[in-house]
């Protein structure tokens, strides 16, 4: 059967092509009675995190990127169906049709509980529902019995996902796992990687059949539960990302998002042409980043351009993001009876990070916050004007600052091709630092001062 188990001796392993032939993987998921809609999270998603992918946090990103899939932060089913209704908004509440693709995560183990949790969040809208199978925590993972301990029992998650699909018809339910699970960090570095794929070939062809999933998001990493932090399981496990292509070109009726190790979008780019020629098409059909993105934002400035071919990138230049989310946080701190101001103001924190005054931008949005007569957009825009060089707020998408000349550069091109000022557009005279030609008095003092 699909779930049966190979013992792969060292002396014994049989080719990959062998073993799915063997255990009939490719021709069981073509037959599939696959009872979600077809979903893909497409080229780019933004992992779901805790205390990171709030509302304010999608909100700024989908100003940044229009294409990419956003995640919310996970809530459990037990919270969402024995929470009070008037508290629903403060864990399904998003953006409208302005947020879209936006995926609802959920936790948990109990089909019933997932099935009325479901029905909860396909009211809201979400363009799918994911259930998380690679959370480590000790919470979650341990007391929790759900997260990445689901991926211990197979068949259990494949009825949560089918009772899930039950309870929101016709919205797509996807899963997100770890490559395996371990119980200790010495077994997942000493893994091997055709043990790893027949686990998760196992994993992912039951839960296709049972749930009918046909989209899954992968961490390519194992998930050690219990001794790790979860700061240590996105650290320690090594990285497989050769165990998910492979079952990827396996199995190409179902899709695969590789999560990650992905720090920038010349890596996302990289993964997703690989395997482009094969025959097969059985390719990745998308990456999935995280903290990456959290703590450089404006980096995935160009997502839409690189990975989906868009004409131009929906945030201009930082100026006018730093507006945008100004204004919107008036209205959400007006009609918003709790004190939210850190939660809102978060998001922007790493705008500007490893840039010149990147670090005085921080400390002078604490200090501003501080003070209750400030409204939000005196304190954000009041914050970047008084730090921040004309010149990085004001430079376009996958422009870079350049240390040694001092001055932003486009991507791929020396100092001297194209750099942008604050007064000009991308082909601008350079703005010299203390060592350039030279340049206004006031903009080449502020140049010091960076």
């Amino acid at each position: 059967s699909s779930s049966a188990r190979v013992s792969f001796r060292a002396s014994e392993r049989c080719s990959l092509a062998s073993f799915f032939a063997k255990h009939r993987f490719a021709s069981m998921v073509r037959t599939l009675p696959v009872s979600t809609a077809a979903f893909s999270d497409g080229a780019l998603s933004v992992a779901p995190m805790m205390d990171y992918t709030n509302r304010f946090l999608r909100y700024l990103l989908r100003r940044v990127t229009r294409r990419t899939t956003l995640y919310t932060e996970m809530v459990t089913a037990n919270t969402l169906v024995h929470c009070d209704p008037g508290e629903l908004p403060r864990f399904l509440e998003h953006d409208g049709d302005n947020e879209h693709p936006v995926v609802l995560q959920i936790g948990g183990s109990d089909p019933a509980m997932l099935r009325r949790a479901s029905a909860l969040g396909a009211s809201w809208g979400y363009d799918a529902i994911n259930l998380n199978c690679g959370c480590p925590s000790d919470r979650v993972a341990g007391s929790g019995c759900f997260g990445a301990a689901l991926m211990r029992e197979p068949s259990l998650v494949g009825d949560c996902c089918a009772a899930m699909s039950e309870g929101a018809p016709g919205v797509p339910i996807s899963v997100k796992c770890r490559i395996g699970v371990v119980g200790s960090a010495a077994e997942a570095i000493g893994a091997d990687e055709d043990e790893l794929l027949e686990q998760l070939a196992s994993f992912v062809t039951t839960v296709a059949e049972r749930g009918g999933v046909s989209h899954f998001a992968v961490h390519a990493r194992q998930a050690v539960l219990g001794g790790l932090s979860p700061a240590q399981n996105r650290q320690v496990p090594p990285l497989h990302y050769g165990v998910v292509e492979r079952l990827a070109a396996a199995l190409p009726h179902l899709s695969f998002s590789l999560n990650g190790g992905v720090e920038d979008l010349d890596a996302a780019r990289a993964i997703l042409l690989a395997g482009a020629d094969s025959p097969s098409d059985g390719r990745l059909s998308g990456v999935m980043v995280g903290r990456a993105v959290v703590s450089r934002p404006w980096r995935w400035a160009t997502a839409d351009s690189t990975l989906y071919g868009a004409a131009a990138d929906p945030a201009q230049s930082r100026r006018r993001l730093l507006e945008e989310y100004a204004a919107w946080g008036d209205a959400i701190e007006a009609t918003t009876p709790q004190r939210i101001r850190r939660l809102v103001l978060a998001p922007a924190l790493n705008l500007f990070a490893g840039e010149p005054r990147g670090k005085k931008f921080r400390a002078a949005l604490d200090t501003r916050a501080k003070d209750d007569s400030l409204g939000f957009s005196s304190l954000l825009l009041g914050a970047a004007e008084d730090v921040l060089l004309p010149e990085t707020l004001d430079s376009a998408p996958g422009y870079e600052w350049d240390h040694a000349a001092r001055c932003y550069v486009p991507p791929d091109a020396s100092p001297a091709a194209a750099p942008q000022t604050a007064s000009a557009g991308r082909a601008a005279p350079a703005v010299s630092g203390p060592r350039g030609a030279a340049a206004g008095a006031g903009s080449a003092e502020r140049q010091q001062q960076a």
